[in-house]
């Protein structure tokens, strides 16, 4: 980063002197980028002089921002001066000053440019000057941007920037005599609250269709190659929990671990920052999960051990597998052309037409030109030193056509040279650390062409997989104009259910378990939750039900209920109707149709509303005292449960069950004089009275479906009543409730 230096106008008039002196403040008060190189068309660039400028965010992606008109990802027509030194005056000034890792708020600079070039057109001027900035160059711009088929999004971005360009050169006094300008282009409107047909398939395409991530899980099983195995496998952890594509490179070899109690679960490192966070892994993907895992860790190990040797051997370069070098070759010793094929895995030998390939003629590789040239002295050795000719096996160069020996040789690098290399393409600024963990315990992590199908893979190379990489393997659109690389589903086979090709993106299985979850009925802050969300609104961007999916109430059942299906709100509205505010819905029917459920609906003269804990509804008064039952809900006399709720009766008997083996346990270590065990013997003989009592009143066949149903204040008499001595005239009834609940286990 160079040093921060803040430009001021010193000319109130002459307003030229101030575009001048800012031009020259930028080029050469600050740095940034003076170490950038970049190889043009008509040769080596660097610093100033560079088209392109990039940089790498601290998630590794690369950014890149272009001085001139870009035509695909590799060919542009650069800017012509004046502007394009304006251009790289405003992005070394802005980056300087605050450091974006983003591109979209210089995004204008070409729109300007363009318009400004037509202006020049129609006036015969040559040169392409933002001072001959005007209005009706910005009115033109505007129209451009306008009529542009971008997105709404995009147009929006490219005004924003526009207008701080704008007001940067007002602000510095180049020119003042420019109308105040502001972004014409609103935000995009959010497509859930719109009701259009297109609209609405856009929000349904947001999530895909439980046959499009069956056909994920078929790829899975299937998967042969190493690249179908490695990315089934990042698709099973997006599918198993709701994570960032993102977020899959912060997996380590640690990040699947098993709980007390056996229940797996994963450590993720959100993508947004903060704590690690722990993600239960559903009990019927735990087997996939560790399998999938267990593919990662593997496919992962020759990338990892690379970059833990790197490490911990600097300056040494790895002597692979490849390598035909002798054991104990010396690092410093210049290698044959033979030799450096071997270590950098380049294509030698007879091609399938029978041709001796040559990797010399390699015009694709720039640090490779670039060390070669370095080593022999020369500024580029292709063009010096081979012109169009061949290299020998041992270094010298051979005539273009006779393949005679010329007498002049080529000395080429060492292992200590490429080790430099290396260095250079695979270490990232933070290296050995990714986040917060070393980078050789990522189980993403690969080598250069590891998945390659011409091109042979590089041993001591590591990269970390870039969403691009995941998006072309599922399938995903890529931008317009590019080739279309055959996924994975392509490899395999697999369609989509009408037989077209399957598209996913990384996204789509973070929406799918979020809609899962919203079908469930699962609360909106365990979903955040679970999700890795610090606002809880944002679910409702990852909600992907349909419109008849969102109409739907719960499953009838008690007074509700007449038989199987589903309620819509009409339905619920007509079994509301007799009720009034002086007549409301007993408990049952507000919860069948999902609505809160009133503390007088049960009984309870207070206002407010009952909490559900699964087996009933908390009715404790928390303004009295915290829960002094520590959530024990099923024995506390201020849980009311509600006869006729599904699954209540069973989950008691469950807990009867587990009550009676574990007074069975305490009766026989208290024959055994364990210390304590008596004590046990009574607590559990309370629990389990307690829980008899309730299934008692839960199967009498007098009390209605709907009844409210707790423990009877003898049974449970309130500590804070006791405290403070409310009712101490009433004497409680005492019941040997111990002696009751042993007697039920003695066989009759």
């Amino acid at each position: 980063m160079s040093d921060v230096l803040v430009f001021t106008p010193k000319h109130k008039l002459d307003f030229q002197k101030n575009y001048a002196e800012f031009i020259a403040f930028a080029k050469n008060d600050l740095t940034l980028f003076d170490d950038h190189e970049f190889e043009a068309p008509l040769g080596i660039q660097n610093g100033w002089e560079c088209d392109k400028w990039s940089w790498k965010t601290a998630r590794e992606k690369k950014l890149t921002i272009v001085f001139g008109n870009s035509v695909n990802h590799s060919k542009y027509i650069p800017f012509k001066q004046p502007f394009a030194d304006f251009a790289k005056a405003y992005v070394r000034y802005q980056q300087s000053l605050n450091h974006k890792d983003s591109t979209a708020w210089a995004s204008s600079l070409v729109w300007i440019y363009n318009a400004l070039e037509e202006n020049a057109t129609q006036n015969e001027r040559a040169d392409v000057d933002i001072m001959n900035l005007t209005n009706t160059v910005i009115n033109s711009v505007e129209e451009q941007i306008k009529n542009s088929g971008l997105s709404t999004g995009s147009k929006r971005n490219i005004g924003l920037s526009l207008e701080k360009v704008l007001k940067f050169i007002k602000d510095k006094r180049f020119k003042l005599d420019l109308q105040e300008w502001s972004n014409p282009f609103p935000r995009p409107s959010d497509s859930k609250i719109k009701l259009d047909k297109d609209s609405r398939k856009e929000e349904e395409d947001k999530c895909p269709s439980d046959y499009q991530m069956l056909q994920v899980a078929d790829a899975f099983h299937k998967a042969k190659t190493l690249r179908q195995k490695y990315f089934t496998s990042l698709c099973v952890m997006l599918m198993c929990q709701p994570s960032r594509n993102t977020e899959l490179n912060g997996l380590t070899t640690n990040s699947l671990q098993r709980s007390e109690k056996g229940r797996l679960y994963l450590m993720w490192h959100p993508a947004k920052g903060g704590d690690p966070v722990k993600k239960w892994v559903p009990k019927l993907l735990e087997d996939v999960v560790q399998q999938a895992f267990d593919r990662l860790i593997d496919i992962s190990a020759p990338a990892r051990a690379a970059a833990k040797f790197a490490h911990e051997n600097p300056e040494v370069f790895l002597v692979h597998n490849e390598c035909i070098t002798p054991a104990n070759f010396p690092q410093d010793k210049p290698l044959t052309y033979n030799q450096f094929a071997k270590a950098m895995c380049l294509k030698t030998g007879l091609d399938s037409n029978g041709t001796q390939m040559s990797w010399t003629h390699n015009g694709s590789l720039k640090w490779l030109r670039n060390l070669i040239s370095q080593i022999n002295h020369v500024a580029d050795w292709k063009k010096d030193l081979l012109n169009g000719c061949k290299v020998s096996q041992d270094n010298e160069i051979l005539t273009k056509h006779t393949h005679n020996p010329t007498g002049i040789s080529i000395k080429f690098p060492s292992y200590r040279d490429l080790r430099s290399v290396v260095d250079q393409k695979y270490k990232t600024k933070d290296f050995p650390n990714y986040g917060d963990v070393k980078l050789w315990d990522c189980i993403t992590l690969v080598r250069e062409n590891e998945f390659h199908k011409e091109f042979d893979v590089k041993p001591f190379s590591w990269l970390m997989t870039g969403h691009g990489s995941v998006s072309d393997a599922i399938g995903s659109d890529r931008p317009s104009g590019e080739e279309t690389i055959e996924s994975i589903f392509d490899e395999l086979a697999i369609t989509d259910e009408d037989g077209t090709r399957l598209q996913l993106n990384t996204h789509q299985p973070r929406h799918w378990l979020n809609t899962k979850l919203k079908l469930a009925g699962e609360e909106d802050w365990l979903i955040a939750k679970w999700s890795g969300r610090a606002d809880i609104e944002q679910n409702k961007a990852y909600d992907g039900r349909t419109q008849e999916q969102k109409s739907r109430l719960t499953k009838r059942i008690g007074h509700v209920a007449n038989g199987e299906g589903v309620m819509t709100v009409a339905q619920a509205n007509q079994f509301l109707s007799p009720y009034t505010s002086e007549s409301p819905p007993p408990a049952i029917v507000l919860h069948d149709l999902g609505l809160p459920v009133s503390l007088k609906s049960l009984g309870i003269n207070r206002s407010g509303v009952a909490q559900f804990t699964g087996l009933g509804y908390c009715v404790h008064n928390y303004a009295e005292s915290p829960c002094v039952k520590n959530g024990d809900c099923a024995v506390c006399s201020d849980h009311e449960c509600l006869k006729g709720l599904p699954n209540t009766l069973e989950e008691l008997k469950n807990l009867e069950k587990l009550y009676k083996e574990q007074l069975e346990d305490a009766i026989v270590k208290a024959g055994d004089i364990v210390f304590g065990a008596d004590r046990w013997v009574t607590a559990l003989g309370f629990r389990l009275s307690k829980i008899k009592t309730i299934i008692a009143m839960m199967e009498d066949p007098n009390r209605p479906d709907g009844t409210p149903i707790r423990i009877p204040d003898e049974l449970d008499p309130s500590p804070v009543k006791r405290s403070l001595n409310i009712d101490e005239q009433n004497v409680i009834p005492i019941f040997d409730l111990t002696a009751l609940a042993l007697s039920d286990l003695e066989e009759s």
